[in-house]
């Protein structure tokens, strides 16, 4: 789904791995598939790139589920990049992505980059 979707920045693969039905909880604010989709596709026509790393070690899953750690560093023109720590638990309905819970250090929605996301709607 990085690979497809973030590092790219396609808001066209979102529902290839997002479930209509979907939630996100994060860092203490939920939002719904609609709002989700709307502040990536904001947020992905900004010259905003990203690179992820993984903590192969901290990875377990089941048929519908997927717990795990990774980094997300985020960069633009002009500033120094951002890496952000992911911990994230994942449930999965008909092979997308149903319910999504994450902490972020430091919180994504505080950097300069997500200030175009619409966390009005959150």
């Amino acid at each position: 789904m990085f690979d497809h979707m973030v590092i790219v920045k396609n808001p066209n693969m979102i529902e290839r791995y997002y479930h209509p039905d979907f939630e996100l909880t994060t860092n203490g604010m939920t939002q719904g598939y609609e709002a989700f989709a709307r502040g990536h596709a904001t947020v992905y026509a900004t010259p905003i790139a990203y690179a992820v790393e993984y903590d192969e070690d901290a990875w377990v899953s089941t048929e519908d589920q997927v717990a795990g750690r990774l980094w997300i560093t985020t960069s633009r023109p002009g500033e120094e990049p951002k890496r952000l720590e992911v911990v994230l638990i994942a449930s999965l309905l008909d092979g997308k992505i149903y319910r999504l819970w994450e902490l972020t250090w430091p919180d994504w929605s505080s950097l300069e980059a997500f200030k175009t996301y619409d966390q009005e709607q959150f």
